[in-house]
């Protein structure tokens, strides 16, 4: 599979602390397309300011593979696991299965609605179309 941001399931497993079967290769794949789908609709031109150099074509490729790893991890979302007197539990957002990017990763790579901070929050996307602005 290919994208837009050239982002590699080599990449992922170059970060994964462990093996990707030949079996869930194409699953991870489609996950990586998921999250840079995500990220290029919330940064549209993002792809060319890659190619152009205004962004680290590699500083996007991190944050693409941290939100993989997030859902590879946990793809159930599974918050807590208990067996006997051990448990854990994984904070909510983390846990959450879905692709996400935090807002200081959106900030990082040019996303004008989020804030430089460590905490997770919702980010609004406007769109013309949305707004009424286009017709």
């Amino acid at each position: 599979m290919s994208n837009v941001l050239g982002v590699t399931l080599n990449d992922v497993e170059d970060s994964y602390e462990a093996d990707i079967s030949e079996a869930r290769a194409p699953w991870v794949e489609n996950k990586i397309d998921e999250a840079v789908r995500k990220l290029v609709h919330m940064i549209p031109d993002l792809p060319d300011r890659v190619t152009s150099g205004a962004i680290d074509p590699e500083l996007v490729t991190d944050y693409v593979v941290k939100a993989v790893l997030r859902v590879v991890r946990n793809p159930q979302g599974l918050e807590t696991e208990a067996e006997g007197d051990y448990s854990y539990k994984l904070r909510t957002l983390m846990a959450s299965g879905d692709i996400w990017f935090p807002d200081a990763d959106l900030y990082d790579l040019g996303f004008v609605n989020a804030q430089k901070s460590a905490t997770p929050r919702t980010v609004r996307v406007s769109s013309p179309f949305l707004s009424g602005g286009l017709f």
